[in-house]
């Protein structure tokens, strides 16, 4: 992550992102949210809804509230643990079941992650000190579904077959340090992004990248990005 001085979320969330928020909560709500029932993170989700511009004319104090107000897929951590989070469009994992896990713990099952894993207490640290601000990182994929929610029950498990087939998926994820007097808490917003891949493949440095890009990664990472069947299509159409 890179420090980060811009806006935090878009500034008019977009109806698109709103319904398909709403779509998904209908159908896996339980799955997508979940907060742990404190007034302390009532108080928290509250502090950021205003900060946010999202504050109505009754408080926000549920995380689902405010997830339903921004682009962004929104998580609260309090003293390094995850105390609320709302992700309607998670990549490959139920967000409720990492409520009350710390940052290492969560980072736990990424493949080749044990220096991310090792890192975790000092980035949540660092996260959550109001002197150092804002941090932003760019993670990105590439999926055979043009739907923003990659959780386990909605992944397509078709296998491409056409380079057309392909999507290439951008998180944009953000921290955001919250100044309180009642310990060390952050936000945590992801805002998904998905167009076909062929907006870039139909440019040869764009094409070598990506390629290089695929090559380098592990057995461990293609498995746990399921991108097998996908580097197999991309480098046989290089």
């Amino acid at each position: 992550m890179t420090r980060y001085e811009g806006p935090l979320i878009d500034p008019n969330p977009e109806p698109r992102y709103l319904d398909a928020k709403r779509r998904e909560l209908d159908l896996l709500g339980p799955e997508l949210f979940a907060q742990g029932d404190t007034p302390q993170t009532r108080e928290l989700i509250s502090k950021v809804a205003t900060a946010l511009n999202c504050a109505n004319a009754s408080p926000i104090e549920r995380i689902e509230d405010l997830a339903l107000c921004l682009n962004e897929d929104v998580a609260l951590l309090e003293n390094d643990v995850l105390t609320a989070i709302c992700f309607c469009f998670p990549s490959s994992w139920v967000p409720a079941k990492r409520l009350g896990m710390a940052l290492a713990q969560i980072h736990y099952p990424v493949a080749d992650g044990e220096r991310l894993v090792q890192a975790s207490p000092k980035i949540a640290h660092v996260m959550s000190d109001p002197q150092q601000g804002s941090f932003r990182r760019y993670v990105w994929t590439i999926s055979n579904s043009a739907e923003l929610s990659q959780h386990p029950l909605r992944k397509s498990k078709a296998i491409p077959k056409r380079v057309e087939d392909l999507y290439y998926r951008l998180e944009t994820q953000t921290t955001m340090p919250i100044n309180t007097s009642l310990g060390r808490a952050s936000l945590f917003l992801v805002k998904v992004e998905v167009c076909p891949l062929m907006t870039f493949w139909q440019n040869p440095e764009q094409r070598i990248q990506i390629c290089a890009s695929i090559q380098s990664m592990s057995e461990a990472v293609l498995e746990y990005k399921n991108l097998r069947s996908i580097k197999a299509l991309l480098l046989g159409n290089d």
